[in-house]
């Protein structure tokens, strides 16, 4: 059934279903439809997170901003003249064998979004590419089954895929189906089987013993459960006698070929805007639907900022693996307007891109939507009363008040008040300067005043901070980067920070910042006073050791707190880029503080908190002869910056790593993210903007404890909106976590990891509870550091073709570490641990006798 109704803004008539009149337009809710041709059919909160691939669904959510939302959502009434904000999302699923539903869904949700009157964000989903945001609604995850699959009782093979895992059937039952770096599920009527590909990591190990386990119990939850064996990629023949027939009668072992891990992704790509006009049309339209294509005029690659958009426009945003955006500002009307979706939707066709295509209204931008641009104010009236509550605090922000208040310590971004202990090193080359106990000393020279806070631009330091927290004393590494430094002597100051790392226990948080970038905890600890001179230390002492700054100098200062102040050399134009209204004037003994006419009363004061000694305050407008004699020819020098406007920063954003062959990573996003989601399987990375966390899981892959910086960096090249690739990282360790970073967690917990299963937990009790059973091989549960399980497989008839028949990254002289472990002991007679031991000249001989040499 449908009903029409009047179009407010144009005085159309638009056709709405029926089964949109219940929807309430004022409070939250999450509902899911089923699209069919006659109707649109509401479905139970039983059937909630399962999709199938021949059907097309609708989902609409409304919660409050950046609070939880989906189907354990409660209902209360928006009310937005109090404060309240909504996010109102509407999804259009469609399954990959759905036809035409996919354009009906979308056009009933844009019905849906009408109706509603209320500013909405539609998106147009893609299966098996479903957003972040339609993932963060169903926390045990979405499962996509096939159509009418279920009604032969054959065996059914699934996938499971991310941290909110996404379950996948597949079809047909075949080894063209398995990756080498996938979890997948093959199900059986008296049988589970979870398979492991060689390369699959932890996480998606961990969901796949889950769900295994929920199938094998049935719907009913029964006590009696069907057994689950457990292959591991290669290790097919080492199952018990009976599981092996039957996944021999499924699969047959000796056509065994497994795809390769996933390539490696599409290299970023920037976000590029784009303008949509309607053009006009020179003939009559006889079909009253139909109108003409708009055109998508390239307006400029990232970085984008709000600026770009202007009120009575239509733009598309491609930002690739994100998503395409369109935007509606708020003055645009007529068709322009209407057809923002069907703009956006054609350049993801001109594009190839299969992944989602999203509208969204001016004033209501989601998180998504708001990241691919640099600086974005976020409208927020609740978090803005806490981020100016933060900006402003001067007291209790020690470590105990701010262990108490995390939220506090995350939106100032300190987790004390700076008055732990320090030393500081300055990093040197060893046989470049001058110092003759360079090389009894190595390559770091310990600063003899630290707190006098002289750093200079062609420098690098590491700073050790430590102060006393309710859990213990804590360390944090620093690795300052001067902006001129050369690129040996920075990547010297990263070995000799990673060396005290490990020489510390892997215990201290690690923090790597570039000059003028410095976060808020780093300044903090200088009190207001870091200043960053030109050139070297070795400049004015030969050692570096001693803090001797410029006897005649011009110093710029920024800031209105101690946590924000930070003073820069200024010696010409080239160097006078950066933002103040104050300035230091050192000439000999005496000092003078010039202030700008525009100066705040916080600015005038670390100015002078700068100065540090006695000096002479200089209004503009006021100055006098031996200001102006001291000055000299750098009068053009003293140009004010206008005053800073309040920032009102993003919310921060958590992103679940999956680590590939060295150097690969991929990046899921997770809405509306708790500490829940973060496992000790796994590495994430919280972007809180103007810094990046790396957290590392207390059983993550080692190499991402080594890489831990790469992985942040190939974050930002992979983010569309063309971040500073200076953006300061921080790592933390699971369970030395600190304040300005739990604070990100609503309701952290401690102890919330002291109940965690590991896989080998888990597998270890579903085999007490005898429903698991492995091969008769010791394999390792987790992230595999066996050099033989390391190296990718190809059968046994390609590697003893020709050379040239061979793939690429096949070693002519080691083409035994290509074999599966069952080709390898069917061929050798002997497991490779065993092959290995055995002395050269014999390994040789056995590769000749078997055609492998």
């Amino acid at each position: 059934m449908i009903d029409e109704f009047q179009e407010e803004d144009g005085g159309s008539t638009r056709v709405v279903d029926a089964a949109f009149r219940t929807v309430p337009r004022d409070h939250t809710t999450f509902l899911v439809w089923k699209v069919t041709e006659a109707s649109t059919e509401l479905l139970p909160r039983t059937h909630y997170g399962t999709f199938y691939d021949a059907e097309a669904y609708l989902v609409y959510s409304a919660s409050l901003l950046c609070h939880p939302a989906g189907p354990d959502v409660i209902r209360r009434e928006i009310k937005e003249s109090n404060g309240d904000y909504a996010e109102r999302h509407i999804h259009a699923w469609a399954g990959e064998r759905c036809g035409n539903l996919a354009a009906l869904a979308l056009r009933r949700g844009t019905q849906l979004a009408t109706y509603l009157g209320m500013p909405v964000v539609i998106h147009r989903e893609a299966s098996t590419k479903e957003t972040p945001r339609l993932l963060s609604y169903f926390r045990d995850g979405i499962r996509i089954l096939r159509s009418g699959s279920n009604l032969n009782g054959a065996a059914r093979l699934y996938r499971v895929r991310g941290r909110r895992p996404l379950l996948v059937q597949l079809e047909p039952v075949s080894w063209s189906q398995l990756a080498a770096d996938g979890v997948f599920v093959l199900d059986t009527s008296s049988l589970l089987v979870l398979w492991l590909g060689r390369a699959a990591n932890l996480v998606e190990k961990i969901f796949g013993a889950k769900i295994a386990y929920r199938m094998a119990r049935g719907a009913d939850k029964s006590t009696s459960v069907r057994r689950i064996a457990i292959a591991h990629d290669g290790y097919e023949q080492t199952l018990p006698s009976n599981d092996r027939a039957l996944l021999d009668s499924l699969l047959e072992l000796r056509a065994r070929s497994v795809r390769p891990a996933s390539p490696p992704p599409d290299p970023p790509r920037t976000a590029r805007l784009y303008k949509a006009t309607q053009p006009h049309r020179v003939t009559p339209v006889t079909v009253p639907s139909q109108r003409p294509a708009a055109r998508l005029e390239e307006v400029k690659r990232a970085p984008l900022f709000r600026e770009d958009l202007t009120d009575d426009g239509v733009y598309i945003v491609d930002s690739g693996s994100r998503g395409v955006w369109a935007w509606i500002g708020p003055q645009a009307t007529g068709p322009g307007k209407r057809g923002a979706l069907a703009a956006a939707r054609g350049l993801a066709r001109a594009k190839r891109h299969t992944g989602a295509v999203c509208v969204t209204t001016a004033g209501r931008e989601p998180l998504e939507f708001a990241s691919l641009f640099q600086n974005w104010r976020w409208c927020d009236a609740r978090r803005d009363i806490r981020v100016r509550a933060a900006r402003s605090a001067t007291t209790k922000l020690d470590a105990v008040n701010l262990a108490t208040n995390a939220w506090l310590a995350a939106e100032a971004q300190l987790p004390d008040d700076g008055s732990g202990s320090l030393r500081v090193w300055r990093v040197r080359r060893c046989g470049v300067d001058e110092d003759a106990e360079k090389e009894a000393d190595g390559a770091l020279a310990e600063v003899e005043r630290p707190q006098a806070a002289a750093f200079y631009d062609r420098d690098c330091y590491i700073v050790l901070y430590t102060y006393h927290s309710p859990n213990g004393d804590q360390t944090m590494i620093y690795y300052w980067m001067g902006g001129s430094a050369p690129n040996d002597l920075r990547n010297l100051g990263a070995k000799e920070a990673k060396d005290l790392y490990i020489k510390l226990g892997r215990l201290p948080v690690q923090a790597w910042v570039y000059q003028g970038k410095e976060p808020a905890h780093f300044l903090q600890i200088f009190k207001g006073r870091m200043i960053t001179y030109v050139g070297s230390a070795t400049d004015y002492d030969p050692s570096g050791r001693r803090v001797i700054p410029p006897s005649r100098v011009l110093i710029l200062v920024s800031g209105q707190y101690a946590r924000e102040a930070r003073g820069t050399e200024v010696r010409g134009a080239g160097r006078g880029a950066g933002r103040g209204a104050c300035c230091v004037l050192r000439d000999g003994a005496r000092v003078w503080v010039w202030c700008a006419a525009s100066a705040t009363g916080d600015e005038r004061e670390v100015a002078k908190n700068m100065a540090a000694v006695e000096h002479t305050l200089v209004m503009q407008g006021k100055e006098k002869s031996d200001f102006w004699a001291a000055l000299g020819d750098r009068r053009h020098l003293l140009v004010p910056s206008a005053v800073k406007e309040i920032e009102r920063p993003l919310p921060p954003r958590l992103f679940y790593v999956s680590i590939g062959a060295p150097g690969q990573y991929s990046f899921e996003e997770i809405v509306s993210f708790s500490q829940y989601d973060l496992m000790p399987e796994m590495v994430g990375i919280v972007d809180g903007h103007c810094a990046l966390f790396v957290w590392l899981g207390a059983h993550c892959c080692p190499r991402a404890k080594d890489d831990a910086r790469s992985i942040a960096l190939a974050y930002l090249a992979h983010d569309p909106a063309a971040r500073d690739m200076e953006t300061p990282i921080i790592t933390v360790n699971q369970g030395r976590e600190p304040p300005h970073f739990t604070g990100f967690f609503p309701h952290w917990k401690q102890s919330m990891w002291k109940g965690h299963k590991t896989f080998s937990a888990i597998v270890s009790a579903l085999e007490g509870k005898a429903i698991v059973q492995r091969g008769n091989i010791s394999i390792p549960n987790g992230n595999s550091t066996n050099r033989f399980d390391q190296y990718e497989k190809y059968p046994l008839g390609l590697l003893r073709g020709p050379k040239e028949h061979q793939p690429p990254d096949v070693d002519p002289l080691m083409k035994e570490l290509y074999l599966t472990h069952d080709d390898f002991v069917a061929t050798f007679g002997m497991p490779y641990s065993e092959f290995r031991t055995l002395p050269g000249w014999k390994q040789k001989d056995l590769k000749k006798a078997v055609g492998l040499f």
